[in-house]
């Protein structure tokens, strides 16, 4: 199944979904090592980009992006905004994408991740989810 701006949206609509479902477990695991403001930071990035906007998946994960920059507070803003400007950029201006060409973008905003905060495969970050990800889809 090739990723058009339908699934897109139906893919970022449930992330959406899901962080808000989770956003009280996650500020809970956030106040025992750090401030304790991960989920609602969380929630409010993907309550934001109901907005987002774009005529290709690309451009749309690009505007999710900058919409997660611009609405999620401390370093998840950039890193998850990163990512998924990458993932977009890389996606380029297709209408529909195959898993391959997924798995390239993928693998641009997991790039973009280690650019930005540094981590490396083993180091207990989104690092360690979003490779191999993004390797499983390459191999497709």
């Amino acid at each position: 199944m090739d990723l058009d701006l339908a699934l897109a949206h139906a893919w970022i609509a449930a992330a959406a979904a899901r962080v808000d479902a989770e956003a009280d477990r996650l500020t809970a695991l956030d106040a025992a090592i750090g401030d304790g403001d991960h989920g609602a930071n969380l929630r409010r990035g993907f309550a934001a980009v109901r907005d987002a906007e774009g005529e290709t998946p690309g451009e749309y994960l690009v505007s999710v992006g900058r919409t997660l920059i611009s609405s999620v507070g401390g370093a998840s803003g950039p890193l998850y905004g990163s990512a998924f400007r990458a993932l977009g950029k890389a996606l380029g201006e297709s209408p529909a994408v195959d898993a391959a060409r997924l798995g390239e973008g993928m693998a641009a905003a997991v790039a973009a991740v280690q650019r930005l905060g540094g981590a490396q495969p083993g180091d207990k970050t989104m690092v360690d989810a979003l490779g191999p990800a993004a390797e499983a889809f390459a191999a497709r």
